[in-house]
C-alpha cells in the first residue's frame, strides 16, 4: 500500500513536460534495443529454415542445418581453434591489461599520459590496419601466420577494452584502503591481491568477457594472422559465405550468437548482473 502510494504520489507530482520527456526516453530505448536485438533474432529464425536457401520468414522449422554444422567437421575444428585463441588472448589481455592500468591510474611516473595513449591506441584503429599491419611486420622478420601471432595480433587489438575497463573502476577506488592495508604491514603485493583486487574483480569479469567474444568472433584481424591450416571460426565463415547461400550459414552465426549470450550469463551467474563491469 504504501509502496503504491508513494509511486501516484510521485506521478502527481510529475510536470506534463517531465511525463512526455520520459515517455520519448522509454520510447527511444525500445526502438534502440529492437534494433539491436531484431537482427539476431532474423539470423536465429533463418537457421531454422528448412529450404536450401536463405530466405524470411522460414517457411518450415527443422533443425536440418545444426545437423550439417555439427557434421561439418571443417566447421567444427574451425570452432576449436576460435576457443582456444579466444582463451589464450582473453588470459595474455587480463594478465597484460590489469597490471598495466593499475600503474597508470595509481603511478606518478613521466609519461604516463603518453603510455595510456599508446596502450589504447589499437582501440581507435581498424583491425584491418592491424591484420595487414602485424602481416608486414611478420614477414620482414620471417614470421609467418600462425596460431601465436593470431594470439598477439589479437592480444594488441583487444588489450584496450581490460586497460579502459579496469582504469574506470580503479579510478573510483579509494586510495585510502591500499594505504590503510600498508600501514597494517601487508605487502605490496597481498594489498593489490586482497584489497585492490577484491574491489575491482567484477570489471575484471566483465573486461575478460568482453575480450572473449570479441577474440572468439574477430575476422578483420584473424583473416590476416591466422594460419592457412587452421583458421579460426570467423575466417571459416567469411569464406563460406562467398559460395555458400544455405541456411548453414545462419546456423554458424546463431552458434556465435548463442556463445557471446552464454558468455555473459556465466559472467553474471558468478559474480551477478550488478557487479559486471563494476
Amino acid at each position: 500500500m504504501r509502496r503504491g502510494a508513494g509511486w501516484r504520489a510521485r506521478l502527481r507530482g510529475t510536470s506534463p513536460g517531465d511525463a512526455a520527456g520520459a515517455l520519448l526516453l522509454g520510447l527511444l530505448a525500445a526502438a534502440a534495443l529492437v534494433l539491436l536485438v531484431a537482427p539476431s533474432l532474423v539470423v536465429v529464425l533463418i537457421s531454422f529454415d528448412a529450404r536450401e536457401y536463405i530466405g524470411f520468414p522460414p517457411e518450415r522449422l527443422s533443425l536440418r542445418w545444426y545437423r550439417a554444422l555439427w557434421l561439418h567437421s571443417q566447421l567444427i575444428d574451425a570452432a576449436k581453434v576460435s576457443l582456444r585463441v579466444a582463451l589464450d588472448v582473453t588470459l595474455a589481455g587480463v594478465v597484460l591489461g590489469l597490471p598495466a592500468a593499475y600503474a597508470l591510474v595509481r603511478g606518478t611516473f613521466p609519461g604516463r599520459t603518453a603510455a595510456a595513449t599508446f596502450i589504447v591506441a589499437p582501440q581507435m584503429i581498424p583491425g584491418l590496419v592491424i591484420g595487414v599491419a602485424v602481416l608486414f611486420f611478420g614477414a620482414y622478420f620471417a614470421f609467418h601466420a600462425s596460431h601465436l601471432m593470431l594470439v598477439l595480433s589479437l592480444t594488441v587489438f583487444c588489450l584496450p577494452f581490460v586497460v579502459r575497463i579496469a582504469m574506470a573502476r580503479l579510478a573510483g577506488l579509494d586510495p585510502a584502503l591500499e594505504e590503510a592495508s600498508a600501514m597494517l604491514g601487508a605487502g605490496r603485493l597481498q594489498t593489490f591481491v586482497r584489497v585492490t583486487l577484491a574491489q575491482v574483480i567484477g570489471a575484471v569479469v566483465g573486461a575478460a568477457a568482453v575480450v572473449f567474444i570479441e577474440a572468439f568472433d574477430n575476422v578483420t584481424v584473424a583473416l590476416f594472422t591466422a594460419s592457412a591450416r587452421a583458421r579460426p571460426l570467423a575466417v571459416e565463415l567469411y569464406y563460406l559465405v562467398q559460395y555458400d547461400s544455405s541456411p548453414l550459414v545462419a546456423a554458424v552465426s546463431a552458434f556465435e550468437i548463442l556463445l557471446a549470450f552464454l558468455v555473459v550469463a556465466v559472467a553474471a551467474r558468478t559474480i551477478g548482473l550488478e557487479r559486471v563491469g563494476r
